[in-house]
């Protein structure tokens, strides 16, 4: 019941969008991608520009929900960008890209997860990001993202996923039909101690109108892990 997604790229880590189609409906036609951030760095400008098929629009990045839909062009590309004026053109605008997402021929809606570098716009990729399939979740599954640098484990009913710094994992609801309540817990291995320490035991519900994602992080502040969810409703056919 469960699909195990690893991307190397998030061990780096330690250390409402206003897409519109051609005709300005504000309906997105064809290909689409949702964005979601797992923090917004101090100091960026929110909403951003993305630039997308030669065309400029914004963006409101957000840890709590997911934007809008972005229609995603031929080549794929995705880009947030900074507008500057051309040193080589005076009066003419150009654009520095500080985060990049290029999407499959394959992928028709996609999810685009961005994770802050440490980096200032001007300085490199303000973001990471990683492209994920809207068609491995659907509506009543459960995504669980480890952000932190400690070992986690998720036990949902009789399920139970294990996700080392890093990783992804995806609980298949499998054709749900209706609300189902579910006993949940979240616990985190403690190195020192070498044992696992509960993190927080609930019910969730799961929903077939809704996917539901969990993201675990490490506050800084407090050496301590943290984690907050978020709602990706699924589009009911009329």
């Amino acid at each position: 019941m469960k699909n195990r997604i690893i991307f190397a790229i998030w061990l780096a880590l330690f250390g409402v969008a206003l897409g519109q189609d051609e005709e300005g409906s504000g309906e997105v036609r064809g290909r689409k991608a949702w964005f979601l951030t797992v923090g917004i760095p101090e100091g960026l400008e929110n909403p951003v520009n993305v630039l997308a098929g030669g065309k400029l629009q914004q963006v409101v990045l957000s840890k709590r929900s997911m934007s809008a839909p972005v229609k995603i062009p031929a080549d794929g590309v995705i880009q947030m960008v900074k507008s500057v004026e051309n040193p080589d053109k005076p009066g003419e605008v150009t654009y520095i890209p500080f985060a990049q997402a290029k999407i499959s021929e394959s992928v028709k809606e996609a999810m685009l997860i961005f994770a802050p570098t440490g980096k200032k716009v001007g300085e490199g990729m303000v973001f990471n990001c990683k492209v994920f399939d809207l068609n491995d979740f659907r509506g009543g599954d459960f995504l669980y993202m480890n952000l932190s640098p400690k070992k986690v484990a998720v036990t949902l009913g009789d399920e139970k996923l294990n996700l080392s710094p890093g990783e992804i994992e995806v609980f298949e609801a499998r054709n749900l039909q209706k609300s189902k309540n579910v006993p949940t817990s979240y616990h985190f291995y403690m190195e020192e101690k070498e044992r696992w320490q509960i993190l927080s035991a609930s019910t969730v519900v799961l929903r077939p109108t809704r996917r539901e994602i969990c993201i675990f992080s490490w506050d800084t502040r407090f050496n301590r892990i943290n984690y907050h969810g978020v709602t990706f409703p699924v589009a009911v056919e009329s």
